[in-house]
């Protein structure tokens, strides 16, 4: 079975994305240099490779253009994604090991929920690139930290994560993940 915290976090990311304005798709994000429609295709990107990694098919090598991936209508582009991606979770698929970068190992079905860092923190740069709220359910947020506060830092180390922002002791474990990737969860 897929993982239900993997489900629930890409329900949230594309009930932000179709929430999305018209005219908002090329305003600025949290993501230096890219736009509410890079981050719609980094996203979609994210599930080709699951898709493809379900499939058991090689990844490619270098990133494509995200605003390729997003297409011309970045919902319709998700929802297709999608669809094919989850077409590929078959109970085989999800106990298949995957290689990690960092030279770890582990069943796609594990990996799926360590996805849920970079999904959270995407769909709250493209909610505040459109003029969106977000707010994290904690049984989401709660894992995702876990995860972050594990992988971070080799991602930091790696050059894949910007600095620390600092948050303020009392705030929630949203503004703790979004702070460990770098966001200002105040802004």
């Amino acid at each position: 079975m897929v993982p239900e915290v993997f489900v629930r976090a890409l329900d949230g990311f594309e009930a932000v994305l179709a929430a999305v304005p018209e005219d908002r798709w090329l305003s600025p994000s949290p993501c230096e240099g890219w736009a509410a429609v890079d981050v719609a295709g980094h996203v979609i990107a994210g599930l080709l490779v699951v898709e493809l990694r379900a499939a058991g098919r090689p990844l490619p090598q270098d990133d494509p253009d995200w605003r390729e991936v997003a297409g011309a209508d970045p919902v319709a582009s998700w929802r297709a994604v999608r669809a094919r991606m989850a077409a590929e979770l078959t109970p085989e698929a999800l106990d298949r090991p995957v290689s990690l970068a960092f030279g770890d190992a582990m069943p796609l079905r594990e990996w799926l929920v360590g996805c849920l860092p970079e999904l959270l923190v995407h769909t709250w740069d493209l909610a505040r690139a459109t003029g969106q709220a977000v707010e994290f359910d904690a049984d989401l947020v709660r894992p995702a930290l876990r995860t972050a506060e594990r992988l971070v830092p080799r991602g930091r180390e790696a050059g894949i994560v910007g600095p620390e922002v600092g948050v303020a002791a009392g705030d929630g474990d949203g503004a703790r993940l979004l702070g460990l990737f770098g966001r200002d969860p105040g802004v």
